[in-house]
């Protein structure tokens, strides 16, 4: 996703919306082409189970379908390649490209490393650094593609990782992973869930050493927070952040720093007047979570509910304590009046 800005219409108080992510440019991959890669393809000779060797062929598959329609900005078909909540973000890549009138780039894992589970997996992770048309940058990203019941593979999530977690990245390449969302035990994931998403704003449940700082954590994305209520502030509105639920991935990989594994969280932002401030709270159609979620027009009311997801890469050592974030993606899903 694209770094985060406000903005403000002439003569009227704009609500600008999180600058979350205002110092990074994570890149949302969004777009599909061509038909989705069936489970049932035949396996290379040789292959008597769903390994590496097809799981490098429906990322092959992937990339020519997924990055025609990011050019083309081909909604319907990215639904044939993509689930929640990469499926979300990558909606939301593709309304902001539009608005922007600027097509996202065409783009190539190249170099792929996979994590895949014994027998015959519903789903796998990869790694792999991305090849972007018109780009020098080559970021890495890890993804989690999972197999649905009609036997189709889809890209489930997806983030971009720091250049210090590059080598553990890597690790997974060959490794087993685990499927089922069972790699992290029930009360250890309640437990980083409400850290992570604390820390996400600038707090702490009082247990900061369940997450290790990290400046994309606790400085680009709670510092965005900060921002962000400042500049509430600044036009007499206020705003809180809660977490609906969270949810881990359904595959995992035991790497040996630890486990990696993703986390979505979703989560509802409500803006309202500050005390003293105007009877109402107002987003213009410049505001990048209006952008998102597809608005074309300005939206006020005494209150303004955002839904948004979040996508976290974490790395779960053995302990339970001190899990790295290694990247993340967050986008607006809906903006609502109260």
């Amino acid at each position: 996703m694209l770094g985060k800005r406000s903005a403000r219409s002439p003569g009227a108080p704009a609500v600008p919306v999180p600058l979350v992510a205002a110092a990074m440019t994570l890149l949302v991959l969004a777009g599909c082409g061509g038909g989705p890669v069936d489970a049932a393809t035949p396996a290379p000779a040789g292959s008597a189970t769903f390994g590496r060797e097809r799981a490098a062929l429906v990322l092959t598959a992937f990339d020519q379908a997924d990055s025609a329609a990011s050019v083309a900005g081909d909604v319907e078909a990215l639904r044939t390649q993509e689930v929640s909540p990469s499926l979300d973000l990558s909606i939301a890549a593709i309304r902001r490209a539009a608005y922007n009138q600027r097509p996202q780039p065409s783009f190539q894992h190249i170099n792929p490393a996979f994590a895949v589970p014994p027998g015959d997996p519903s789903c796998f992770l990869a790694t792999a650094t991305l090849r972007l048309a018109g780009s020098e940058l080559a970021p890495t990203d890890v993804s989690q593609f999972v197999r649905g019941d009609d036997g189709q593979w889809k890209l489930s999530h997806n983030v971009q990782v720091t250049q210090p977690a590059l080598v553990v990245a890597r690790s997974i390449d060959g490794r087993p992973a685990t499927q089922g969302a069972t790699a992290v035990d029930e009360t250890t994931g309640r437990a980083l869930a409400a850290e992570v998403f604390a820390r996400s704003i600038g707090s702490t449940t009082g247990n900061r050493s369940l997450v290790a700082s990290s400046p994309l954590l606790d400085g680009q994305f709670a510092g965005g927070w900060e921002v962000y209520g400042q500049q509430l502030a600044g036009v007499g509105a206020k705003v809180e952040r809660a977490m609906d639920r969270a949810e881990w991935s359904d595959c995992a990989v035991a790497a040996p720093a630890g486990t990696l594994t993703f986390l979505t969280i979703h989560a509802t932002d409500t803006l309202r007047p500050a005390p003293g401030g105007p009877a109402t709270v107002r987003m213009v159609p410049q505001s990048p979570d209006l952008i998102a979620t597809g608005h074309r027009t300005a939206i006020s009311g005494t209150s303004i509910r955002v839904t948004r997801v979040e996508t976290f890469l974490l790395l779960v050592p053995a302990q339970g304590t001190g899990a790295t974030v290694l990247g993340l993606n967050d986008t607006a899903l809906s903006v609502t009046t109260g």
